[in-house]
């Protein structure tokens, strides 16, 4: 597996921003999303719904931005389904990209200075596995994990770090970074992102 050369970047405007905010605004304030993650910083309602709704809108973003990357790349992705919100906090954001022969993607945010991984939460993984995985590094100022003291409108360059396979993390352990067990793929060997892009082609 080669490391990425060149990253790919991708400019965030203004509209990607607040439709990626409202989508996530719209499916925490709905009650609408599987709570699985509460970090011991988020004290009482106020700042737990902060942590859903900026961890969404990053997820959500990092679609987005991916999205583009294709675009500019001159394919024209399947965006159906990319803001339904399911009812229920026993369902979940569901979107995929897929490839022309049906083979998934999941698209995996790494926001902090210091994430340095593509991470899957092990409950993902071993329930809803996809074929791959492109992991979506952002320019954050933060270099705590703390989502409360996110500030949406920061963001205006993304990196398209690369990706990896199912297989490439079934191989690896599962470990826990803080939060949850998962698995997790350095971003900086991730495999080159134009080989992906080429499965769109075929």
């Amino acid at each position: 597996m080669r490391e990425v050369e060149q990253m790919p970047f991708v400019r965030i405007t203004p509209g990607m921003r607040k439709t990626a905010y409202d989508f996530s605004k719209a499916i925490i304030v709905g009650n609408n999303q599987y709570d699985r993650m509460a970090p011991a910083y988020a004290k009482g309602e106020t700042a737990r719904n902060l942590v859903r709704i900026n961890r969404t809108y990053m997820g959500k973003l990092a679609e987005l931005c991916f999205a583009a990357y294709l675009r500019q790349s001159d394919i024209c992705p399947d965006t159906d389904g990319m803001f339904e919100i399911y009812e229920g906090q026993d369902q979940v954001d569901a979107f995929d990209f897929n490839l022309p022969d049906g083979r998934t993607i999941d698209i995996k945010a790494a926001v902090f200075q210091n994430h340095h991984n593509l991470v899957v939460p092990i409950d993902q993984f071993q329930n809803s596995p996809k074929d791959f995985y492109v992991g979506v590094k952002f320019k954050c100022a933060l270099t705590q994990n703390n989502y409360t003291l996110l500030d949406p409108s920061s963001f205006d360059v993304a990196e398209i770090k690369g990706y990896c396979t199912y297989e490439d993390l079934r191989g690896r352990d599962t470990v826990h970074l803080g939060e949850f067990p998962c698995k997790a793929y350095p971003l900086g060997r991730l495999r080159n992102i134009d080989d992906l892009i080429k499965l769109f082609e075929s």
